[in-house]
């Protein structure tokens, strides 16, 4: 014979209690997991080789080039593509204004 609810009270709420705290110990777990997730990289540079040279080697290049001293030197975005203007004085005298892209070549030398 089955026992009815105003039987047993206790027992169908301690069922009821148990599979309450179980699913949100359940849900709090994967909502709460601090390990990190994959690391996505973009489609477009994941086999794309490096931007280019940085400002350093864009001002020892104007200096290989020119024997003159760096008095400035900034990045210029030309759309998607940077350079570096970088302005040298040369001989002690006149200043120079370099151009280096990204690759590392002299683009203008005035």
């Amino acid at each position: 014979m089955r026992t009815l609810f105003l039987e047993r009270p206790w027992t169908t709420l301690k069922h009821g209690l148990v599979g309450v705290l179980l699913l949100s110990a359940v849900t709090g777990a994967v909502a709460a997991d601090p390990r990190p997730g994959p690391t996505i990289v973009p489609q477009s540079r994941a086999f794309a080789p490096p931007l280019g040279i940085s400002i350093d080697q864009a001002t020892a290049i104007a200096r290989q080039q020119t024997g003159g001293r760096v008095l400035s030197a900034a990045p210029q975005t030309q759309g998607t593509r940077t350079a570096y203007r970088i302005r040298l004085l040369v001989d002690g005298q006149r200043v120079v204004t370099v151009v280096v892209d990204a690759e590392g070549r002299i683009k203008n030398k005035r």
